[in-house]
């Protein structure tokens, strides 16, 4: 039916929108500048008509019959009481060329007097205009402001004509009202649209009669289609059901297939129906097969047939046909069986070298006869084992590389013995002189005399991988050792088993998962049979990514089979697991072995960041920047699963927040113990993403140093003291990891560690003279918290600016007009538009417009808090901006700050540079789809703070 109205009414409507354009953009500007060709010709006839009076009366002065004097008097007498149009008020007037007014019928108060400087109400001399119009070419059009005819006090735009009479060097002329024009416009223009609406109502009678007799003819051809479609279906049990290939032709053409078919070629069923068997049994078959699949109905019997793959190349298949008949129709029935492993294929070395050099693992192969020499090798292997190119390999054995003598006999021995080994773990020694970890898979090809010689083999380097594990492990175990939670068995973090049978659709899943008030639904076939898990994100992301409809059985977006495990089964290794096989739920099971529950890691991870005390603890026993700095790595690796997990960003940066403050509260403690005790009470503050306890893994410092203010004779002495406090503490950030700020907005810098006084002369300023754009280069300043140091101090500073915010409505005008202003890069299809650098975006500055919005409002309405989060919830809580607006702005700021923390995690586990920018085109596109909805909802709150704060667009 979709096609249907796509055929017939599309057509029509487009037809009668068409013709409207028509009427809109091509007619009536037409007519518009044919009506207005025709005032200018009637001007300019008009004033060639009051031009042949001057030259009558100078045609009387040369003849003498009139004085030059009686002759000007006379024309001017004719023509000042010449008039015409609709209402006999148009009229003619004449000046000389110095300008001075010679008669104007309306305005006498000009006659005789110097017109040079008159100009119009946008400061036109259009007089002078007039007088060089002539003088260029004798005659002209000039446009400007004049009285509505005898009326003064009404001026509109007028177009005038003018005319130099030579023999006494007068300019005369007459002029047309624009409104006029615009009046015959719009009454040619109501015509018009009265016109088209006619057409149009005509046209969509006659559309509907089309298709009311349309949509009975598309009713029957539906009813036909229904009744074959019955027939199909119980053909395609069978099909669906079948261990072999099995295809369904009707007219040579495929019209079922099981999922056989699809594994064997790499096609997706949809790819392939209505698909002609000639095309899909390849180009490189003999003439007689090529000539037995073109015809409607293949011939019974069997044949050897290479079939189309979808990525290239083809697979050597048999085929049974058979025909049967389907409601007296003729129809083949296909057994198809892949042969292509039956058979032994000599390798092309070049195919081979195309294959291996287009994946991201490292292949090679070697000769075993040859004490395993390698005959070739991919660059992801090349690179693994510490070659820039293959010619360093030509001297080398593969076996030569193992660190282990046992090891080399014991894969040798394997390989001789059983012809392959499968994902072997070794240690060895690259040819740069490296050591690595490897994982090595190799399977022997069989000659002509039933050896193997030549192996295949598959490398991965999992260096970093081992090392990671064993630093897991380290942490653990004291994590333990601290009779830390790690020991705990996993049942106090079951949450309630709800089920769903296989055969239901997704549309139910999805209804049941908020009414059970959980994340995942155990799929069962019968009663008791527990065949898959679903959870929230699974049918976010497989959904989406297979474009599935929701009708489609939930089996189909199932993770199975299940992992379960005894309840009793400690935290960590339950971790451990989930870590392993990248999953997030555990099914529980009881002694008796009966499923009761499911483990949610998210749950875990929650109860972790509430011990953070062990971090804390080690932080707060360390000697050295050495041990803190060894604290912040473990503390990474700590963070890691849980980012990876989709724990809310809230947790996350309470953990990671919290621990910045207990380190650098170490860091001061070191410093104060290098330098000696303070001379007067001071703060040391951290701001931006820190004064928000918003830290991500790549932040950069923000703090400053204020103290009392100091006496005139120790003054020296104290900014002396604090400079050198700052320096240490900013140094030692750097190194632990937390890098220098760009900006120079530090401790360390003598301009950001000042007394009290002078920062709130800094905020006076800020807020009583706010320059847009330095007010947002100050911003940062405003999302400030006491990390050490007095409360007191900072409390003092901070109720100040509080007094002098309230007092300023100018300041919060222009913080919200910086918010409103900034730009925020689009993503297109093929990246960003606007953007240097097509593949990358910068995650940060898309959320810190949230952050931004969020603190103007906090502080135009006395919210002290700092963080994001905190500030949207407040405001939320006093209505200042509704709930729903509030909930999607929690949930844009969540999803970019986590997608900032992956993506970060991401370029840690490449060895890349952490920033706050992802390319875009390494996204699935089910994520870019995301990215580009939560992007398109931030201009909507800029929209929304314009309008509360009435700013000017």
């Amino acid at each position: 039916m979709n096609r249907f109205y796509l055929k017939i009414i599309l057509p029509s409507i487009l037809s009668i929108l068409f013709f409207t354009l028509t009427i809109f953009l091509i007619i009536i500007p037409h007519f518009q500048q044919n009506i207005m060709n025709g005032k200018r010709e009637m001007i300019k006839e008009l004033t060639n008509s009051a031009w042949s009076i001057l030259s009558k009366y100078e045609n009387d002065e040369r003849n003498g019959l009139l004085t030059r004097e009686e002759a000007q008097k006379t024309a001017v007498s004719r023509i000042e009481y010449l008039r015409y149009g609709d209402e006999n008020k148009d009229y003619f007037w004449i000046t000389d060329m110095h300008p001075q007014m010679i008669m104007h019928p309306y305005r006498s108060d000009l006659n005789g007097k110097d017109l040079s400087d008159f100009i119009d109400p946008h400061g036109k001399r259009f007089f002078v205009d007039f007088v060089n119009v002539v003088k260029a070419s004798d005659h002209g059009y000039v446009d400007y402001m004049w009285q509505w005819k005898d009326d003064s006090l009404h001026i509109v735009p007028k177009l005038s004509y003018v005319r130099l009479f030579k023999p006494w060097n007068w300019v005369i002329g007459t002029g047309v009202y624009i409104e006029d024009v615009k009046k015959e416009i719009k009454a040619l223009t109501k015509k018009l649209v009265w016109i088209s609406i006619f057409i149009s109502i005509l046209i969509a009678s006659l559309l509907l009669y089309i298709s009311q007799q349309s949509l009975k003819i598309e009713k029957g051809r539906l009813d036909a289609e229904k009744s074959l479609q019955i027939s199909k279906d119980r053909y395609k049990t069978l099909v669906e059901a079948a261990t072999e290939g099995l295809i369904m032709l009707i007219d040579g053409r495929i019209s079922f297939l099981n999922n056989v078919i699809c594994k064997m070629t790499g096609y997706e069923s949809g790819d392939l129906i209505n698909f002609s068997i000639a095309e899909f049994i390849g180009e490189n078959n003999n003439k007689d097969i090529v000539d037995a699949f073109s015809k409607n109905i293949i011939k019974e019997g069997q044949y050897e047939i290479n079939l189309k793959k979808k990525e290239g190349g083809f697979i050597e298949a048999l085929v049974t046909s058979s025909t049967t008949f389907l409601y007296e129709k003729q129809v083949n029935v296909i057994i198809v069986k892949d042969i292509t492993l039956d058979k032994r294929i000599n390798t092309v070395s070049i195919d081979y070298q195309k294959l291996i050099n287009s994946v991201d693992l490292g292949f090679f192969r070697i000769r075993i006869d040859n004490k395993g020499k390698f005959i070739l090798a991919n660059e992801t292997a090349l690179r693994i084992l510490g070659c820039a190119d293959f010619s360093e390999l030509t001297d080398i054995t593969i076996f030569d590389l193992f660190i282990s003598l046992e090891e080399r006999k014991s894969i040798r021995n394997d390989l001789l013995e059983h012809g392959f080994i499968k994902n072997r773990l070794i240690r060895i020694r690259k040819i740069n002189g490296e050591y690595a970890t490897l994982t090595i898979t190799l399977v022997g090809i069989v000659n002509d005399n039933s050896e193997r010689v030549i192996f295949d083999g598959m490398v991965e380097d999992i260096s970093l991988q081992e090392t990671f594990r064993a630093e897991s492990i380290r942490i653990i175990s004291e994590l333990k050792a601290g009779s830390f939670m790690m020991e705990q068995s996993l049942k106090p973090f079951s949450d309630a088993l709800f089920t769903i049978d296989s055969d239901s659709t997704i549309k139910q899943a999805i209804d049941l998962l908020p009414k059970f008030k959980t994340d995942c639904l155990l799929v069962t076939k019968g009663e008791n049979i527990y065949i898959g898990i679903i959870t929230s994100t699974d049918i976010q992301k497989r959904v989406l990514g297979l474009k599935l409809s929701l009708d489609n059985p939930v089996y189909l977006i199932m993770s199975a089979p299940i992992t379960s495990v005894l309840d009793s089964m400690s935290v960590a290794e339950g971790i451990r697991i989930c870590e392993d096989a990248k999953i997030n739920h555990l099914v529980l099971r009881d002694e008796s072995d009966t499923i009761y529950g499911v483990l949610n890691l998210n749950k875990v991870y929650r109860a972790l960041k509430d011990s953070l005390y062990f971090f804390n603890t080690n932080i707060s026993k360390a000697q050295t920047i050495e041990e803190i700095r060894a604290c912040y790595k473990s503390m990474q690796l700590f963070i890691k699963p849980l980012i990876i997990s989709g724990l809310s960003v809230a947790y996350v940066t309470n953990i990671t927040s919290a621990f910045s403050d207990a380190l650098t509260r170490r860091i001061i403690d070191l410093a104060i113990e290098q330098i000696g005790k303070p001379p007067v009470d001071f703060a040391f503050i951290c701001m931006g993403s820190e004064g928000r306890s918003e830290e991500t893994l790549f932040t950069d410092q923000d703090n400053a140093i204020i103290f009392e203010k100091p006496s005139n004779d120790n003054e020296k002495h104290l900014y002396n003291y604090f400079n050198k406090l700052g320096t240490i503490i900013c140094n030692d950030l750097d190194f632990v990891g937390y890098t220098f700020c760009k900006g120079n907005i530090m401790a360390k810098n003598p301009q950001w560690s000042q007394p009290i006084d002078v920062w709130e002369k800094y905020f006076a300023n800020w807020i009583t003279t706010p320059d847009p754009q330095n007010l947002l280069d100050a911003s940062i300043f405003f999302d400030f918290r006491c990390i050490y140091g007095e409360d007191f101090i900072v409390d003092r500073l901070r109720k100040n600016v509080k007094t002098l915010i309230k007092a300023s409505p100018l300041f919060r005008y222009h913080m919200a007009n910086n918010a409103y202003s900034i730009k925020l890069s689009q993503i297109g299809s093929s990246g960003i538009i606007g953007d240097k650098n097509n593949d990358l975006f910068d995650l940060k500055y898309a959320v810190s417009i949230i952050i931004i919005i969020a603190r103007v409002y906090a502080l135009n309405n006395d919210i002290s808090v700092t963080n994001t989060l905190e500030r949207l919830s407040a405001l939320k809580a006093k209505q200042i901006i509704s709930p729903t607006t509030i909930d999607e702005m929690y949930y844009v700021y969540d999803y970019l700050m986590k997608l900032r923390l992956k993506n970060q995690i991401y370029l840690n586990d490449n060895h890349l540079p952490l920033s706050n920018t992802i390319n875009v085109k390494k996204m699935l596109d089910v994520d870019l789809s995301i990215l580009k909805k939560v992007l398109s909802l931030i201009p909507s709150y800029q929209n929304k703070i314009a309008l509360d704060f009435k700013l000017s667009p």
